[in-house]
């Protein structure tokens, strides 16, 4: 690991500063440029103010000269870091020489995230400085040397406004050097981070392995598009895990930006290495590639049964051994169990072989990154808990049946294998020591050899079962049945309930807030369905549950559908042909870089709901997008006494002026509007 330009700059320019000799002479009147204010969206009130500093009021010729633009904003304003984020754009100073302009390279401070769902921003809020440096011209001559600048930068609140500001300063150029009592260095900038730190790469994740806890730690990357801005980076131990851009051309080499540890940030540029390669055989059959990849399949098995997202599941067998210890039950549902659990483990390993050779990239949980497979997950957890409950009571329609106890052993069976079927499912997430090794070579062979590998992890996985059939003496540590029997499995319904939150978390994740919202109204739809079922069992009630069930998952498919956004290039022009149509006409005044902007498309303008309202009432829909600076869209927006982003217009037909609508939209206030 080396250390961050910008912090070698920082550590080099605070050395120069400290040996510097000191002259005696006057300090000249402009080594500090005056305060520059910036309006908010009234343009009544300054909301910000900044200006420059150089280190030095004289200097020699050929010498470094260090600059620092200060910030100081109103509350609830911010600026943005040298990344932005999902949207906005960093501050940019010029150095300017004749007709021609340079950039100067800015040191940034470690930048706070700035969350207003579903979008994610770097920047920064109070006082801030960014620091940088240019050459004094060895030829320069003696007096005053003139200094000019210009700056450009974005302000937002719930608005975002373009600022751009000039400066000129002077310092004297004479035969010593002499520092400015008022320059403070900028504070808070990243320091290298010491001691052993890793990365790894595999698919759409990359894991940073720290030289301390993990636990609050958050990166951030220098550059755009590296990684899932919005996406939470899980702590484990000393790793970070963080999910990448799913966006980007190719996947990052390096992980380059900042590390923040509560107030402290540390810069980092870490190589990416894949993922530690899987178990590899020299030979074929049983070679010790193959031996010792079964036997960490049979531990990472066994291991699973601790996972957290077993558990819930693994106490159902639980309350099944405890029913079924007696005789020949306790084989046959150790036995059904084991089935179901090596069963599910076959279905995946054929799942995957046979997606990877139709060229798909699939991995281990690959059904849990489609949304309508956790949905379902969801809803079935839910339906476990409320089972559990005694809301509804499910198979005891079909005991009943001719009264056969045979049957009712038959279905007891079943219900075993199912529980074995549902923990392997719900253990895909968890990945133990040994795991992804033997998961790597399994995925990576002959049908046959992966089979074995998968067979290995389910026989590990129903170890314990196996071990009760087969050593009785167990079963004493297990409680006789009785009346606690009904409050434990009441006990049971909370971590179902718990694992139904977290899918709805994965959901949210995998869609969006308002699919994982209809996911929880489906989830409420159901549990009422589910109660009507369970008040009296008859044909029609059983039909609503299963009707209300499949509708949720058929409306979350329909959320969760990527949305087309007709919107056309606004012009002049254009509004004024759709005049002559005599229709509607809705202009969206945005940026990629607008904060406000980006949260209101996600969240209104390119729902359904709103895109369905447009479509009804034939509307033209327009969007102006001033990511880029375009004088037209300003003079525009000064028009309707706006200095920025967003500006929402509604032209009804046989009006020439536009309604200005409010910058918080909604549906509601969309619907009131067009049907004036």
């Amino acid at each position: 690991m080396y250390l961050k330009p910008f912090a070698l700059f920082s550590i080099l320019v605070s050395a120069l500063f400290a040996l510097t000799p000191v002259a005696q002479n006057k300090t000249p009147s402009q080594p500090i440029g005056p305060w520059q204010s910036a309006l908010g969206i009234a343009g009544d009130e300054p909301v910000l103010q900044h200006r420059l500093i150089t280190s030095h009021a004289s200097v020699t010729p050929g010498q470094t000269l260090g600059v620092v633009w200060e910030f100081a904003m109103q509350p609830e304003w911010h600026i943005y870091w040298q990344n932005a984020g999902d949207s906005g754009l960093p501050p940019e100073l010029r150095l300017v020489q004749g007709t021609s302009s340079t950039i100067l390279p800015l040191v940034f401070p470690t930048p706070l995230v700035i969350s207003i769902p579903p979008i994610t921003n770097y920047g920064y809020k109070g006082k801030v400085g960014f620091a940088t440096s240019l050459t004094v011209p060895a030829h320069a001559k003696p007096g005053p040397l003139p200094l000019a600048f210009t700056a450009e930068y974005l302000y937002c609140k719930d608005v975002c406004l373009p600022g751009k500001a000039a400066f000129t300063l002077s310092v004297d150029v004479g035969s010593r050097a002499q520092t400015h009592p008022d320059f403070q260095f900028p504070t808070g900038l990243p320091v290298p981070l010491t001691g052993d730190t890793r990365g790894q790469i595999e698919q759409l994740h990359a894991t940073l392995t720290l030289p301390f806890a993990a636990q609050g730690a958050r990166f951030i990357p220098t550059e755009d598009g590296v990684i899932d801005d919005s996406a939470p980076q899980i702590a484990n131990g000393n790793t970070l895990t963080i999910t990448l851009d799913n966006a980007a051309q190719t996947p990052p080499k390096t992980l380059r930006g900042v590390l923040v540890q509560g107030t402290q940030g540390y810069s980092i540029d870490v190589p990416l290495t894949p993922a530690p390669a899987p178990l590899t055989s020299q030979t074929t059959g049983t070679s010790a590639g193959f031996l010792l990849a079964l036997f960490g399949a049979f531990l990472a098995g066994l291991i699973l049964n601790l996972m957290p997202c077993v558990l819930p599941v693994l106490s159902l067998k639980v309350l099944g051994m405890v029913r079924h210890h007696h005789g020949t039950a306790r084989i046959q549902h150790s036995l059904a169990y084991t089935a179901g659990v090596v069963g599910s483990f076959w279905c995946f390993a054929l799942v995957i072989a046979a997606l990877k050779a139709s060229g798909a990239s699939l991995g281990w949980g690959f059904h849990l990154q489609q949304p309508l497979v956790v949905a379902a997950l969801t809803l079935l957890m839910v339906g476990i808990a409320l089972n559990f409950w005694g809301v509804l009571s499910v198979g005891h329609a079909l005991t009943r049946l001719g009264g056969k106890p045979n049957l009712k052993q038959k279905e007891n069976l079943y219900s075993s294998a199912a529980t074995g079927a549902l923990a392997v499912i719900v253990a895909t997430p968890c990945t133990v020591p040994f795991m992804g090794a033997a998961l790597g070579y399994a995925l990576t062979q002959s049908i046959g050899t992966s089979l074995s590998i998968f067979t290995a992890l389910g026989l590990g996985m129903a170890a314990p079962f196996l071990l009760i059939a087969a050593w009785p003496r167990a079963l004493a540590w297990l409680p006789k049945p009785g009346a606690w029997m009904t409050t434990f499995k009441h006990a049971l319904g909370w971590p179902m309930l718990l694992t139904a939150l977290w899918l709805a978390y994965v959901f949210q994740s995998l869609t969006g807030q308002v699919a994982t919202f209809g996911l929880l109204l489906g989830a409420l739809a159901l549990a009422f369905a589910l109660w009507l079922y369970g008040q009296k069992t008859q044909g029609w009630r059983m039909v609503l549950a299963i009707g209300v069930s499949f509708g949720t998952l058929y409306g979350i498919h329909a959320l969760s559908q990527p949305k087309t956004t007709p919107w056309q290039p606004w012009s002049a022009a254009a509004v004024a042909e759709a005049q002559t149509q005599n229709r509607p006409i809705f202009i969206d005044f945005t940026a990629d870089w607008c904060l406000t902007c980006k949260v209101t498309e996600a969240t209104v303008l390119n729902t359904q709901s709103v895109q369905n309202l447009f479509q009804q009432h034939n509307v033209v829909t327009l969007q102006a997008d001033w990511t880029a600076r375009d004088d037209t869209i300003t003079a525009e927006l000064a028009k309707h006494g706006r200095q920025g982003v967003p500006l929402y217009l509604l032209y009804l037909p046989g009006q020439p002026e536009p309604i200005i609508l409010p910058q918080l939209l909604s549906f509601g206030v969309l619907d009131g509007a067009l049907n004036k």
